[in-house]
């Protein structure tokens, strides 16, 4: 199963591919002191929705970056003539290697940036050094709201060895020397919300293509996240918007 497909389909419904609102964004944004003409990265963008309201929104530019081809397809579908956002394909540390340092940067729901990194601090660090002086990193991840099992923490993938406590990602940025300046986190609703997107968004692919070969497995698949999910996921899922300054 082609798990980039998967994901662009899964999230084909969302407004943002993660559990964020536009008012929690907002929010978490309001502290930053963005503004007008800021350079901005964002990395894993998907179908760069969150890159797009940042340059309506606040007048900034943005550099929209993503591993997958078929995300940035429906970017450029979705936002290609607004000249204030670019497009690129590349992993995140290749493409921040020769990009220029920019005002705010920000990887909501990116999963692991930095390859080899054994904790978020060495993440935030390598991170910290794309950002000018006096800049943001605006960070958004699952973290942990207690012990998960280890149903749960195998069916979250290889990004789980990373994640962590609420209090660890501010701990985390505060040893890579950033300054914590907000912290926000996703509701009980925001989450079911994107829950129960993601899922419909798979049933509804699989009942339209009933003879596509994924079909099958992509049902399978949600089904059973589905039962982890109401099972132990609600409970134990958090997602947070951290917002340092460097």
């Amino acid at each position: 199963m082609d798990l980039l497909k998967l994901s662009a389909i899964a999230h084909s419904n969302h407004h943002f591919s993660s559990p964020v609102s536009v008012e929690m964004l907002d929010r978490v944004l309001a502290l930053s002191g963005i503004v007008h003409g800021w350079s901005v990265i964002d990395l894993g963008c998907g179908p760069a929705t969150m890159a797009a309201h940042l340059a309506e929104r606040y007048g900034v530019t943005v550099r929209a970056v993503d591993r997958s081809a078929i995300m940035l397809d429906l970017a450029k579908a979705r936002w290609g003539a607004d000249k204030r956002l670019s497009f690129h394909q590349a992993e995140s540390m290749d493409y921040l290697a020769t990009a220029e340092p920019c005002d705010l940067l920000v990887s909501v729901g990116a999963g692991v940036l930095v390859p080899g990194a054994k904790d978020n601090t060495e993440q935030f660090k390598a991170l910290a050094k794309h950002v000018k002086p006096g800049g943001r990193i605006l960070w958004g991840e699952t973290f942990w709201k207690r012990p998960p099992s280890d149903m749960l923490r195998a069916a979250t993938g290889p990004v789980a060895a990373l994640y962590a406590g609420h209090a660890d990602y501010v701990a985390a940025g505060e040893a890579a020397g950033l300054t914590p300046l907000y912290a926000a986190v996703a509701s009980d609703q925001d989450w079911d919300e994107y829950a129960w997107r993601y899922s419909s968004a798979i049933e509804a692919h699989a009942a339209a293509n009933p003879e596509a070969p994924e079909a099958g497995p992509m049902r399978a698949r949600i089904k059973q996240w589905r039962q982890i999910y109401l099972g132990e996921g609600r409970d134990t899922l958090g997602f947070g918007l951290y917002l340092f300054a460097t």
